[in-house]
């Protein structure tokens, strides 16, 4: 596995941790409240920002990506990657469009506002990992990564393959 991959699926897993160790990210929330022009409430009071929707988020910023890619990337079926979709576009975060090429499939983009704020998240966590695993070994870092997958695991939160996604 190159590192690219393990830092993909380490950034996927990062919001699962954050919720069971309890640890929210409220200066990206705050930015990204700022863009879309109001907050949003505490996970688990209706209308909030969840686990998966963050994985959605960060899955994006490889691209635009349909919502059954999507629903691969975090691991949970498309009708739940659908729900999840429908959530961000609610809150201007994400917006469906045609694929140029397809006609027929339509993708999942971050908002035009979204781009720069999403790419400096995803860089600056990417960065700080690379710095963190610039002394491990190939091994070391897929036993990291084998490692924090079992912590989520015990905070109650299935995987799938490649990334990981939906509550047990």
């Amino acid at each position: 596995m190159n590192r690219d991959l393990i830092f993909d699926e380490v950034l996927l897993l990062l919001p699962a941790l954050s919720r069971g160790l309890g640890r929210p990210w409220p200066k990206e929330m705050a930015e990204i409240e700022e863009i879309v022009g109001h907050e949003f409430p505490v996970e688990g009071v209706g209308g909030s920002i969840s686990v998966g929707h963050v994985q959605i988020l960060i899955s994006l910023a490889k691209g635009p990506r349909s919502v059954g890619h999507l629903a691969e990337s975090v691991g949970v079926s498309p009708p739940a990657a659908t729900q999840l979709v429908d959530r961000l576009v609610e809150h201007g975060m994400v917006e469906r469009r045609p694929d140029e090429k397809d006609r027929r499939v339509v993708l999942v983009d971050y908002v035009p506002q979204m781009h720069d704020i999403a790419r400096r998240i995803v860089e600056s966590r990417k960065e700080r990992l690379e710095s963190t695993f610039a002394s491990l070994t190939d091994e070391e870092a897929e036993a990291f990564l084998k490692g924090l997958k079992l912590l989520a695991e015990g905070f109650g939160v299935a995987f799938g393959s490649p990334g990981c996604g939906e509550e047990k």
